[in-house]
């Protein structure tokens, strides 16, 4: 009975500390996009992502959105792509991607292997 009664007081301390333990919230900004993160430099937040609608188009680049023309890290914003953007200024011309470039997927043969 004893032993009984030590492993339901063992249960009920460990589900009242599993209780007391936060959960992360679902809905919150991620921690890159989120206030906290507000005085880290833009190229730190990066580009999110992009919506190309001609001169329409915008993208999520420093926890902003941003579409041609805007002032960006003293530049404007000067091209917005599928894959990337681009910002030009008196420091000459700089290429932001959604994606590392450097990354390529293999490209396929079109012939088939030879027998």
């Amino acid at each position: 009975m004893a032993a009984r009664m030590m492993l339901f007081a063992a249960a009920v301390l460990l589900a009242s500390s599993l209780a007391a333990a936060p959960l992360p919230d679902p809905t919150a900004l991620p921690k890159s996009l989120s206030s906290a993160a507000a005085g880290a430099p833009p190229e730190d937040a990066g580009l999110a992502w992009v919506r190309v609608n001609g001169r329409h188009s915008i993208a999520w680049y420093g926890g902003t959105t941003v579409k041609l023309g805007d002032a960006v890290e003293g530049g404007r914003v000067t091209a917005i792509h599928e894959d990337h953007i681009v910002i030009s200024g008196k420091g000459g011309r700089r290429t932001v991607y959604l994606l590392d470039h450097s990354i390529r997927t293999p490209s396929r043969d079109p012939r088939p292997p030879a027998r």
